[in-house]
């Protein structure tokens, strides 16, 4: 465990790289007949696991020196490893597409997973595949699969899960012949399959938007562009900017590129209200969903009222996301009730006894969230799973500290 101790942020970091922008990369880098460079690969243990499961297909991976550069030679479409063998562990988004990919490809494939990972909701790619030709032990992890993907439609609920629709759209082009995409609901999350479009073109994968979704063509080969390099991490980025927001400092993110597909760019008018003083606020919180846990910690230690909608995704992360943050909330002293769509938190305006030790769920927003909250709460609080950041962000604590925050380890 964790104890963070009340302190003031203030100062300028580096914006961290972004982990879904290097995922998809690294995966589509993989896909070409000849070798791709992928540069700003971020420090984490999910992009680990996403380098593991590249080496179980038979890519050859060299990293430099640093680690935030690797050369991915391809493996080879035609002579597949007879067996490919993916642990998951905690990555949810490596477990996805690549199950995608390896059923494109007809590759037989065992798939192990960390137990948390195992509980996340994969029905909705798995029972796509069994529709068009796959054969499985089970439609969730741990699994078994053999059999090559057959083209077709293939349609997804878009308010389940963006992710599911992401890795369909890695692994359809390689088809022997072309499939359409249905969307029947709007998308929880499209910047994230914006970011997936981004990258395909890079990788000249052509594919077609339609009215209820994306036609893809067959037959495609995905070409390398040679050198690729990641996005920095505008949600990573926005966390740090509105906990320097809460506490009225000054906390200032370099090295955002304004021409990113990814949507946190779009939300300085709602980090910028963490700012003022209220009572009362009702947020859709559909264009930032990772930075719901923060506004409900903030809301928690200011003793204010904030209903936050537009999150159903939230339920089906890490942990069930919306049920944590209305445990820690009310471990704080205040008051949640939480929907399919969102949460209420009513902050206790007594404040709360010091050194509460709150349960993160092995849940890296979670803990990211109400340590940066902690910076603000007058008090010193606990917080349980403390590796639980290096999932996402190896260097949250070192950032933490790199801006005046201050925590001891407790044995």
């Amino acid at each position: 465990m964790i104890r963070f101790l009340p302190s003031q942020l203030n100062g300028t970091l580096q914006a961290p790289a972004s982990k879904d922008h290097a995922q998809r990369l690294l995966f589509a880098a993989a896909m070409p007949p000849t070798p791709t460079v992928v540069k700003n690969i971020p420090d984490c243990d999910d992009i680990r696991t996403t380098m593991d499961c590249l080496e179980a297909f038979g890519c050859r991976i060299v990293k430099n020196e640093a680690g935030d550069e690797a050369v991915i030679d391809p493996f080879a479409k035609n002579v597949p490893v007879p067996t490919a063998n993916f642990d998951f562990k905690k990555s949810a988004t490596t477990s996805r597409i690549a199950i995608a990919i390896a059923a494109a490809l007809g590759f037989k494939s065992d798939c192990a997973a960390a137990p948390g990972l195992s509980k996340r909701l994969l029905v909705p790619l798995t029972s796509r595949m069994a529709l068009r030709g796959i054969k499985l032990s089970s439609f969730s992890l741990p699994l078994s699969f053999s059999g090559r993907l057959a083209p077709g439609e293939f349609q997804f609920d878009g308010a389940q899960d963006a992710q599911y629709v992401s890795a369909m759209l890695m692994a359809l082009p390689v088809l022997s012949g072309d499939s359409n995409l249905v969307i029947n609901t709007e998308l929880s999350d499209y910047a994230l399959v914006e970011e997936t479009l981004s990258v395909l073109d890079l990788f000249k994968v052509e594919i077609k938007k339609t009215e209820k979704g994306f036609f893809i063509k067959g037959r495609q080969q995905y070409t390398s562009p040679e050198v690729v390099t990641a996005d920095n991490d505008w949600a990573l980025s926005s966390l740090w900017i509105a906990a320097g927001a809460a506490g009225r400092s000054s906390v200032k993110v370099e090295g955002l590129q304004v021409s990113s597909p990814q949507k946190y760019r779009n939300i300085m008018g709602a980090l910028s209200m963490l700012a003022q003083d209220f009572e009362s606020v009702s947020l859709d919180a559909s264009g930032c969903p990772e930075l719901a846990t923060l506004f409900a910690a903030l809301a928690a230690v200011k003793g204010a009222c904030f209903d936050i909608t537009g999150i159903p995704q939230l339920r089906y992360m890490e942990s069930d996301r919306l049920k944590t943050i209305a445990e820690c909330v009310k471990t704080l002293g205040g008051s949640a009730e939480y929907t399919e769509d969102g949460i209420t938190v009513t902050g206790s305006g007594s404040g709360f006894a010091g050194d509460t030790v709150l349960d993160c769920k092995d849940d890296p927003w979670v803990f990211m969230s109400f340590a940066l909250a902690s910076a603000v709460l007058g008090k010193p609080l606990t917080l349980s799973d403390e590796s639980c950041a290096d999932k996402i962000y190896k260097n949250f604590l070192s950032d933490f500290t790199r801006l005046g925050g201050q925590y001891e380890n407790v044995i």
